[in-house]
């Protein structure tokens, strides 16, 4: 029996998840087509912060987040929204590259300083962004693994 009531835990996921592509669309995706537009509104470091080659890195990691994240995300919220079983598949996809995708960032903000050419001082923010995106990956796939299914019902 299917009800209109969703749990929190479903806007929790449909927000987050929707804010996220969003902010990827802008930042990722702009960074292959514009990666200086990138910068100029904050989504992305310039070269004298991450020098040429951490240019590269960051455009790669949008060009993998433009052709697999983002329409993982993108199926993950019209199947969510149109309470599918299948979304329930590419939604743990999704939390899983958000986990790893922040981890590796953060390990790449731990390991990078003192690298030639890279002069970036990550804030707090950085750090919060990271941790949000890490528990949000971790959470999710264990609320899709227990109660995943309260989220298509």
């Amino acid at each position: 029996m299917t009800t209109n009531k969703r749990p929190k835990a479903f806007w929790f996921i449909f927000v987050f998840l929707a804010l996220s592509l969003a902010f990827m669309l802008a930042g990722q995706t702009m960074a292959l087509i514009n990666y200086d537009f990138a910068v100029q509104i904050g989504l992305q470091e310039s070269v004298k912060k991450v020098g040429e080659f951490g240019v590269q890195v960051n455009r790669a990691f949008g060009a993998a987040d433009t052709i697999v994240y983002m329409p993982l995300m993108a199926l993950s919220l019209i199947g969510l929204f149109l309470r599918k079983a299948w979304s329930l598949v590419t939604a743990a996809a999704t939390m899983g590259i958000s986990a790893y995708w922040a981890a590796v960032i953060a390990f790449m903000l731990v390991f990078l300083p003192g690298t030639p050419g890279y002069e970036l001082a990550p804030g707090l923010e950085y750090w919060l962004f990271i941790l949000a995106h890490i528990i949000f990956g971790i959470w999710g796939v264990f609320y899709l693994i227990f109660r995943g299914g309260s989220l298509i019902k």
